[in-house]
């Protein structure tokens, strides 16, 4: 049952679709691991990792959002747009027992060059309801390298 779920996430963060660029990359922070990102839209995608937690125990989580953007809504300087995203995901977390929550990713991110590359900040609330019923709160920095699938 562990690997179906699992299976599931991953399928579902790399919803494949041919009119969006895939990005790669890793994320640093609670949890730290790899990421992936697909276009769907000009303003929407949907991201998935596969990190490890560390703090009081290191559990292996993975995690799915899908997300809006809000393409140049802040800006560093003149020359320097960051995009704002929210969205709404899942998250599975492998304990002593299966936990699964729900994400509110909020975040940051800025492109660079002709979109072959970003890096972002976010932070996410998480809301457990399996296994657990708490409230955590998770935090990265990250980059990912963008390609044509």
């Amino acid at each position: 049952m562990k690997v179906l779920g699992a299976v599931f996430l991953l399928i579902l963060s790399f919803n494949a679709r041919a009119q969006g660029d895939l990005g790669i990359g890793v994320s640093l922070g609670n949890p730290t691991g790899l990421n992936g990102k697909y276009w769907l839209t000009e303003n929407s995608a949907v991201d998935g990792g596969a990190a490890f937690s560390f703090g009081k125990h290191t559990d292996f989580n993975l995690h799915s959002d899908y997300l809006l953007h809000e393409k140049s809504a802040l800006f560093l300087n003149e020359v320097n747009p960051l995009d704002v995203y929210y969205g709404i995901g899942a998250r599975m977390e492998f304990a002593d027992d299966i936990e699964l929550g729900i994400r509110f990713p909020l975040g940051v991110a800025h492109v660079f060059g002709e979109e072959s590359s970003d890096v972002f900040a976010e932070i996410a609330p998480v809301l457990d309801f399996l296994n657990t019923t708490a409230v955590e709160l998770y935090f990265a920095i990250g980059a990912r390298y963008y390609f044509n699938p």
